[in-house]
């Protein structure tokens, strides 16, 4: 008898271990019809899958963002997944609140978001966690004492993590300790090469990739990926087919054990101490160049948004805010919107939209709550903003924002309407970059970031086309990148200026002197920029003068309809459309989303307008995307020498 019983035990010792943890997740800020597709096509399928195999030792992570679109959008099927769950033998992992990207926040909001995480999840779905999953997977190796802090006795990493650290192979196919501080946390490591076989692969490789590691010794293999995978990324009746069969292979096999990460700490325990570098899976690591804040270097946009959480904290923090405004302020930490590679979203408008409008909203709750503007319409800051070791100015009123960088062409670079309901940062657009997939044949880069109040002084010859696709050399001055001087900051107004060169040939150049005077007015609904271009040569100079501007009118999130705009009211236009008048004042851009914004120029002259695109790479292939309107006023104008040509150029709302 005894023989036998350790003949059962050697065999079940035997079997190959594996964990499937499939990790659920939607953006703050997505597309209401994609969400809506995705709902159909994956989630409902997966849940009805859960529901025929809620006997198998499944692993499930569910991100903040989505379980809070399912408490608002889709109550009947978190409450059908609750009754699942709770059912089950499945286990489910917290995380944190808006998966956010930890390695970006200071140490008392990665705090909070893992404890709101952890509260969310328990709340809706009825469960206790134990283990967390960390945004993109990414490592910040001072996390153990925030884990052990908020109840979390492990995380999912990429073997990847395990690997650069430099671990050999049998403690990355081991669970982990980490340490930081003399305070521990677990790790389990993803296993890489089969996220690349399953489920693009045969049942049978598959099964056979899990049988080539020995349970004996307490090897596991975990799968941990999309849950979008199965419907979205791959069409639903072959991703329902091949899931069903997989679990169905699984339920039956006799040498695969099926086991949740808590099941496996509690049977083999942790292979000892390791100290994990802040990597992530091998791919971000690539597009990352190694080190997750690198993508704020990268892209402006990104580091501006990062900038904005911590400029609104800031105040948060000063004015006492609510707890409402913490709430916003979280809500705009989801990490998509920060990052690119071929899943993350600093490309997409609606994304980084929504961080800005969570982030206005928190601010416009923490200034009426601390009295902000009590004796004052008006309140204009100079600091490092974008922390680049120069500073910004931030021009504050009770309806609008703006925020100007000199040391940038002078120009405005954020633009936030404060209007209930309609939170936005009118200049929410994005540049094009040099991304290396793109290959010859793609449309220039951009040599400026697309902002706004950015000056030019054009050739003859340059055409709206050349404006639009960077040819090379039509914009003849070095005003566009220069740096400006800060000539005062008053009460009510933001004066800069510049002199700029002007070339007509290698040789020959005028110099012109560029004053530009930024007002917020009526609080906040009218941004007016005075401008005096001047003549600095003793000699007659024939120019032609130019005024930039890049806006984004706030999109719908529940369609796919674009902004429309007119030219001095001759005819509504799609977003999608160029349009060139050769004489023109006031451009009106209208959204279904948000209030009409009025473009004015004091004189006349040529106007251009365009839509901005970016080509970027996704999942699906290459795609390009609409970014905002580029407005730009030209102005011939023919100045003696110390002559003087003045515009004023508002934007309303």
């Amino acid at each position: 008898m005894r023989f036998y019983k350790v003949a059962n035990w050697i065999m079940a010792m035997a079997k190959s271990i594996f964990i499937f943890a499939l990790h659920f997740h939607q953006p703050v800020g997505q597309s209401l019809l994609v969400l809506d597709r995705i709902q159909r096509n994956s989630y409902e399928m997966l849940l009805s899958l859960l529901e025929r195999y809620k006997h198998l030792r499944l692993t499930l992570h569910f991100s903040g963002p989505l379980l809070r679109y399912w408490r608002d959008r889709y109550p009947e099927f978190l409450e059908r997944l609750r009754s699942v769950i709770q059912s089950s033998r499945f286990e489910v992992l917290g995380g944190t609140y808006t998966e956010s990207p930890l390695i970006l926040l200071p140490p008392e909001d990665k705090l909070e978001q893992l404890r709101r995480g952890r509260q969310l999840v328990e709340g809706l779905l009825g469960v206790s966690v134990r283990g967390a999953w960390l945004p993109e997977r990414v490592w910040d190796p001072t996390l153990p004492p925030l884990l052990e802090e908020t109840g979390y006795q492990y995380v999912l990493l990429d073997d990847e993590v395990g690997y650069r650290s430099g671990l050999p192979r049998e403690y990355v196919r081991r669970a982990v300790l980490v340490e930081y501080s003399g305070r521990k946390a677990g790790v389990l490591f993803i296993d890489g090469p089969i996220r690349y076989i399953l489920p693009w692969r045969s049942h049978e490789e598959v099964l056979s990739y899990i049988r080539s590691f020995d349970g004996a010794r307490g090897e596991y293999v975990l799968w941990g990926s999309d849950a979008e995978k199965f419907g979205e990324w791959w069409e639903r009746d072959k991703a329902e087919r091949w899931l069903s069969l997989f679990f169905y292979y699984l339920d039956g096999a006799r040498d695969i054990e099926l086991l949740t990460p808590s099941d496996y700490i509690r049977r083999y325990g942790y292979a000892g101490l390791a100290y994990l570098g802040p990597w992530s899976y091998d791919k971000m690591n690539e597009w990352s160049g190694g080190y997750f804040p690198n993508f704020l270097r990268k892209y402006r946009e990104s580091n501006n948004m990062h900038k904005r959480l911590m400029f609104t904290r800031d105040k948060l923090l000063r004015l006492g805010a609510p707890a409402e405004a913490w709430e916003e302020y979280y809500l705009a930490q989801c990490n998509d919107a920060y990052w690119h590679g071929l899943f993350g979203g600093t490309y997409i408008p609606l994304l980084r939209q929504a961080v800005y409008e969570h982030a206005i909203r928190a601010e416009k709750l923490a200034e009426k709550e601390g009295g902000y503007y009590l004796g004052r319409k008006l309140v204009i800051r100079e600091l490092d903003f974008d922390a680049d070791g120069s500073n910004e100015i931030v021009m504050e009123a009770p309806l609008a924002s703006v925020f100007l960088k000199p040391s940038d062409g002078g120009t405005v670079f954020e633009l936030d309407i404060k209007a209930d309901g309609f939170e936005h940062n009118l200049v929410n657009t994005m540049s094009r970059y040099p991304e290396p997939y793109l290959g010859e044949g793609a449309p220039r880069p951009d040599w400026y970031r697309r902002v706004s109040f950015r000056e030019h002084i054009w050739r003859r010859e340059a055409r709206l086309d050349d404006w639009v696709e960077n040819t090379p050399f039509v914009d003849s001055s070095d005003l566009a990148l220069a740096s400006y001087i800060v000539e005062y900051i008053g009460e009510d107004e933001v004066c800069l200026s510049r002199v700029g060169r002007n070339w007509f040939s290698p040789t020959s150049f005028v110099r012109v002197y560029v004053v530009k005077v930024f007002r917020l007015e009526d609080l906040g609904r009218t941004l007016r920029v005075k401008y005096k271009w001047r003549n600095m040569e003793k000699v007659f100079a024939d120019l032609r003068l130019s005024v930039e501007l890049s806006l984004s009118p706030r999109l719908p999130y529940d369609s796919e309809a674009l902004p429309t705009y007119e030219v001095d009211g001759a005819g509504e236009r799609p977003a999608t459309e160029r349009f060139s008048s050769p004489w023109a004042r006031v451009v009106v851009l209208r959204s279904q989303a948000a209030p009409r914004v009025v473009v004015e120029s004091s004189k006349h002259g040529e106007v251009w307008v365009s839509p901005l695109y970016t080509w970027f790479r996704t999942e699906k292939g290459l795609r390009s995307e609409y970014q905002g309107l580029g407005i730009v006023y030209n102005y011939n104008v023919a100045l003696n020498p110390g002559e003087a040509f003045e515009t004023e150029i508002r934007v309303s709302w």
